[in-house]
């Protein structure tokens, strides 16, 4: 059965009004706040760091280099952006505050390990550095300092976005620049600068601080290198069919545990079944083939993509969770059957787009292109209700 309407321009492409796709993207505005509070934080950060070698709670009482300051090695923090930013796939939510602008910054430092294979870092002190160090920029900025994570520490701007600081260590001596480091850069098997090149962090080798002191073995550099992977193989339509469908999500749930490397590796797991399809399609053809897999594909355990071969589930969901959000992807893909094949009229196309994605989807009947032999039948429908006009019988004199 072929799509009896377009929305292609609804979804992107409309020039006089925001279309979805549009819709979606974070303000200038609001971007530019969240990328300068990112760069006077580090620097709070980096301007604190020197108390690392010299204050003895830092370090492991297992270290050698416990004993003296004389004999620590200098410790300064490496910052790589992470997450949806990093991706290019953060969208403005719709729910707010339930739903905030989230900016992922992680925090390396370099260190030695010790048998044990644990870092020679105290964890503990290491959240303490960093609350200490941005505690009166927040106060100055009348942001909110939040220590109740586990495994970062949370600065709220406002009641739209927050950033959120969880904190790494990597072998000392292989850790390089990592400030500017972009994801393509991350998938090579090298990285070259200025005519050298830098073995890649070993994943196995870093590892994630945890507020109650523990270290566990964590690599989010090798999402980054997943990430780049998709969109070299799928283009850009990965990451437009994960921003629709991050949508949709917002729109559906105020909070929800449907995360967004779930919905990024269900995306992977549609278009390896479409088999190359869709690069063929408009971007509402897309988001409907989508829709349609995602039920089957939310009814599986989803693994961590960036980990292949190790059984890490993602969507450990109790059952009632799993049947909300099975249910939940069911009637998003009825809402796009009903727009796209359902209907030859295009006022119910926008209906069925805003039922699944909500008020965002702009109200542009206008805008919607139904197949020419629907368009003429529907025309031929109309005019046939019509009543012809009444005429009486008259004289004139």
């Amino acid at each position: 059965m072929k799509f009896l309407a377009s929305a292609q321009l609804l979804f992107i492409g409309l020039r006089d009004t925001k279309s979805y796709h549009q819709a979606l993207q974070v303000p200038s505005q609001k971007r530019a706040k969240l990328l300068e509070a990112q760069r006077l934080i580090r620097q709070r950060i980096r301007d604190s760091a020197a108390r690392i070698r010299t204050e003895d709670r830092f370090w492991d009482r297992n270290s050698a280099a416990h004993r003296t300051y004389r004999v620590r090695p200098d410790v300064m923090p490496k910052f790589f952006t992470q997450g949806s930013v990093a991706y290019d796939l953060l969208i403005d939510p719709v729910h707010k505050p339930l739903q905030q602008l989230d900016l992922d910054d992680g925090m390396y430092v370099g260190v030695d390990y010790l048998e044990n294979g644990q870092p020679s870092l105290v964890a503990r002190a290491l959240f303490q550095l960093v609350e200490d160090a941005v505690a009166s920029l927040c106060e100055e900025r009348g942001w909110e300092l939040d220590k109740t994570k586990e495994t970062c520490v949370r600065i709220k701007l406002d009641d739209d976005s927050h950033i959120d600081i969880p904190i790494y260590s990597a072998p000392r001596g292989r850790m390089i620049a990592m400030d500017s480091i972009s994801i393509q850069a991350r998938a090579d098997a090298v990285l070259k600068r200025a005519g050298h090149e830098y073995p890649r962090l070993p994943s196995n080798q870093i590892m994630l601080a945890h507020r109650n002191g523990g270290w566990d073995q964590s690599d989010p550099l090798a999402l980054h290198d997943w990430v780049g992977g998709c969109v070299e193989r799928y283009g850009e339509l990965f990451r437009r069919g994960c921003r629709y469908v991050k949508g949709w999500r917002d729109y559906r749930w105020p909070t929800g545990c449907l995360t967004s490397i779930i919905i990024m590796a269900a995306i992977v797991e549609t278009l390896e079944d479409m088999n190359g399809s869709h690069r063929n399609l408009d971007d509402d053809q897309l988001v409907y083939e989508i829709a349609r897999r995602l039920p089957s594909v939310f009814e599986k355990d989803i693994c961590n993509p960036a980990f292949p071969g190790k059984a890490k589930i993602l969507n450990e969901w109790s059952l009632e969770e799993r049947r909300e959000i099975v249910r939940a992807a069911q009637a998003f893909a009825e809402h796009m059957y009903d727009a796209l094949r359902g209907t030859g009229v295009a006022e119910l196309v926008v209906e069925a787009l805003r039922r699944a994605f909500g008020e965002r989807i702009p109200n542009r009947p206008d805008a919607v292109k139904i197949a020419p032999p629907i368009a003429a039948t529907v025309a031929a429908e109309a005019a046939a209700i019509v009543p012809a006009p009444r005429v009486t019988a008259s004289t004139s004199g």
